[in-house]
């Protein structure tokens, strides 16, 4: 007995005679196209995917396609979209589009295994979810629109691209007007939903919806409040780690008067405020009768340029109305305290006796009526050099207060004076409202006051004015011992054209601070590299070889053991200096004897900066900041432009002294062989005491991964993961409290950038060496 198959029959190649088909790749995962019929523009046809000939999805074609809607061909919906997911798109041989149930080709196949580089990148854009109820994107910068957001196909927003942000389409990088929003607050009610962009002109961003779930106060506050599955807390704790809540600065506002801290209210001790100068000193009295905290008193002293006064003046004080007063409060007249902020500073010298000095956050006029908030880290002795971000409105403990008062003239002169590390405290959120700044005469006060602690520390430097900012800002120059000798050290592996480059731009800075280079050639096969490292040797370049696979941090191991000079340079093949000082303003920072390493200011090729430091916590990771900055602009708080600390700097450009990385023992080449080893470095740095600095003076360019490949390659992510897990187990509870990043900031994956909802901590934090959670080996 025989049987047939019965089914529709298909139609010949020649019925579709009319069909215009499009195909194409926008990046990696990205592929697009449009099929319209020249004989009925008003059908819509479907489009299946095929990878190495097999289906793997399908999508209706009813995407907006500009030039066909510009050339008057229907509506103009004609276009599809698919992302595939990245491990399709790497192993794949060839991707096709076909018409559904047709089987017709629609535009040509092509060809995967043809390098990235090498493909037809048409993409316009791209948004992800950030966590919580923010999303960040990218637009082309040749695409001059606004975004429409859209949830469940429902407009509900209409979004601007600000500022720039780097862009990396195949191993070429350009400039991307950045995106960066988030949805109104009522979409954060635990449901998950689909959010959709297009431009204005009804191109669309994503192919599929993002989907993205949000809670009012974070996950595991949720599940507390229900008061139902006490167990699941820890994941929503996790949770809301992995995708922490935030919301833009300009909602600053609102943000404060939904979250605030407590006092303790039966804390009674006296305080005594010191008003510098006589301006709009009305409305700081009237801000001090508001005080929670009832028992104080004040004084008036007249001002010589920013912020001097007569300490005799103050002595009086000191001994007369004030003589029972537990601490004093300095901040210039016209300074408006937050009604708690008394009460705040007593709360902290009664919980911490081993606290001296205690700073808080301020609010600054960004004009129009509009407030904005400087979030300040734990204390930080660079910064406090290079700008003084504490002095305009802190409190001292009486005992060191009245010893500072014998010789200090300014309110620089009192913070830098009585501040030392482990007795220094800030005090998340904002104690005052601080009147206008005039940086012209702030900063030759600050000048005097760092060359004043350099001269009491006993020192060699230069303090020199530099362009101010939001707040007054110097540059310090530590004399440098130039007999002491620096290695910098470039791992390689074939690419002779990257390596070639870096020397040749960094060798202008190697001889001007009679430093040496050591090239290490981890198995080199090209000809063209093998040539080039036997022509370094002749050119007086160290060349030495590390066979094996890529072990990034076994590499440095290995090179330092080679090196007997005092200090090391590690510099990545794919780097580019820009000028001939960044070296020597490095050298200039390692100088001071508790700094353990430095890191320097990197940019993109596309001028979009690329590290401006290191934040631990984002994402339950680290980050690096300012990637949503271009190089000139000052960066939250002025940190791209004064030197600064940091809980880490990348390894693509650090220098530090060989005898503090043999103390600890080196990179860690078992748990971080290729991610995180810098940044496990920098903490057992901090471990032992060590400060962590950022030069933003020092400036140069990084191809980053250019030579080795990016994390996000499917051979990779495995690997990238395990190390994450390591820095998770090593130092959670670090990345959950970076001393050099505000409780009150956003943990998202661009820091500095957003408010924290809600608020981490209140709690008074002083500058502590951080404690590992060290995993044994196997883990």
């Amino acid at each position: 007995m025989s049987t047939k198959t019965i089914g529709k029959q298909r139609p010949s190649g020649a019925d579709y005679a009319s069909l215009q088909t499009q195909f194409s790749r926008y990046d990696r995962t990205t592929f697009s196209g449009f099929v319209y019929d020249r004989a009925d523009p008003t059908r819509r046809y479907a489009v299946e995917l095929l990878v190495d000939g097999e289906p793997y999805m399908s999508s209706l074609c009813d995407e907006f396609v500009t030039e066909l809607a510009e050339a008057g061909i229907g509506d103009g919906r004609f276009g599809f979209t698919f992302n595939v997911q990245d491990e399709v798109s790497s192993s794949a041989g060839i991707i096709e589009a076909r018409l559904a149930n047709i089987g017709s080709p629609v535009g040509a196949p092509i060809r995967c295994d043809i390098a990235a580089a090498e493909a037809q990148w048409h993409r316009i854009g791209e948004i992800k979810w950030a966590g919580g109820l923010r999303f960040e994107g990218w637009l082309a910068q040749e695409v001059d629109e606004d975004i429409e957001i859209l949830i469940a196909q429902r407009p509900v927003m209409t979004v601007k691209p600000t500022g720039w942000t780097n862009v990396a389409r195949g191993s070429e990088f350009g400039v991307g007007r950045r995106i960066d929003f988030h949805l109104p607050e009522h979409f954060a009610d635990g449901r998950v939903r689909g959010l959709s962009a297009r431009t204005t002109s009804g191109r669309n961003l994503i192919s599929e919806p993002v989907a993205f779930v949000a809670f009012e106060r974070g996950l595991e506050q949720t599940i507390a409040e229900l008061g139902r599955w006490d167990s699941e807390r820890l994941r929503g704790q996790l949770f809301d780690q992995l995708l922490p809540a935030s919301v833009p600065f300009h909602t600053y506002r609102s943000w404060k008067e939904r979250f605030s801290p407590t006092t303790e209210a039966d804390v009674s001790s006296e305080a005594a405020v010191v008003l510098i100068g006589e301006a709009r000193v009305d409305e700081s009295i009237e801000s001090l009768e508001a005080q929670q905290h009832a028992a104080w008193s004040a004084v008036c002293l007249p001002v010589r340029g920013f912020s001097q006064f007569d300490p005799g003046a103050a002595r009086e004080f000191v001994d007369g109305d004030a003589a029972s007063s537990a601490f004093f409060v300095f901040c210039l007249s016209g300074t408006i305290l937050a009604e708690d902020a008394l009460q705040r500073f007593a709360d902290v010298f009664a919980s911490e006796p081993g606290c001296d000095v205690v700073y808080g956050d301020v609010e600054v006029s960004a004009g129009a009526g509009a407030v904005w908030p400087l979030l300040f880290s734990a204390f930080d002795l660079e910064r406090t050099l290079e700008q003084g971000y504490g002095a305009y409105c802190f409190a001292v403990r009486r005992e060191r207060a009245v010893e500072a008062l014998r010789s200090a003239a300014s309110l620089y002169d009192i913070f830098i004076g009585c501040a030392e590390l482990e007795r220094t405290y800030h005090l998340p959120g904002s104690v005052a409202a601080l009147p206008r700044i005039d940086a012209s005469v702030a900063t030759a006060e600050l000048v005097a006051a760092s060359k004043a602690y350099f001269a009491r520390t006993g020192v060699e430097a230069n303090v020199e004015p530099r362009k101010a900012g939001l707040l007054p800002a110097v540059r310090v120059r530590r004399v440098v011992d130039w007999n002491e000798r620096t290695t910098i050290i470039i791992p390689t592996r074939n690419r002779a054209e990257l390596l070639k480059r870096c020397i040749e731009t960094v060798l202008p800075a190697a001889h001007e601070t009679n430093a040496r280079i050591l090239v290490v050639d981890n198995s080199s096969s090209e000809p063209e590299a093998l040539d080039y490292l036997e022509g370094l040797s002749a050119d007086e370049i160290d060349v030495i070889s590390v066979e094996g696979p890529f072990n990034f941090a076994a590499i440095n191991n290995a090179a330092v053991d080679c090196v007997d000079t005092e200090n090391i340079c590690f510099l990545n093949n794919d780097i580019q200096a820009l000028d001939d000082g960044w070296l020597a303003e490095m050298l200039w920072r390692l100088a001071a004897p508790d700094v353990g390493a430095v890191g320097a200011k990197l940019l993109w090729p596309s001028s979009v900066v690329q590290h401006g430091g290191v934040v631990l916590g984002a994402n339950f990771s680290a980050a690096h900041a300012f990637n949503d900055r271009m190089d000139g602009d000052p960066g939250y708080g002025d940190l791209l432009q004064v030197a600064h600390e940091c809980s880490a700097v990348t390894a693509a450009c650090l220098l530090m002294r060989k005898r503090d990385f043999v103390a600890v023992g080196g990179m860690d080449e078992i748990r971080f062989p290729i991610s995180f080893n810098d940044i496990d470095l920098c903490l057992k740095l901090r471990q032992l005491g060590r400060r962590i600095v950022l030069a933003p003076d020092a400036k140069l360019v990084h191809l980053e991964s250019a030579s080795r490949g990016r994390d996000s390659a499917p051979d990779r992510k495995a690997r990238f993961g395990h190390e994450l897990a390591m820095l998770r187990a090593k130092w959670g509870e670090v990345l959950l409290d970076d001393p050099y990043y505000s409780p009150l900031l956003g943990l998202d994956s661009t820091p500095f950038s957003s408010l924290a909802w809600p608020p981490r901590s209140w709690k008074p934090r002083a500058n502590l060496p951080p404690v590992p959670t060290v995993p044994p080996i196997g883990m």
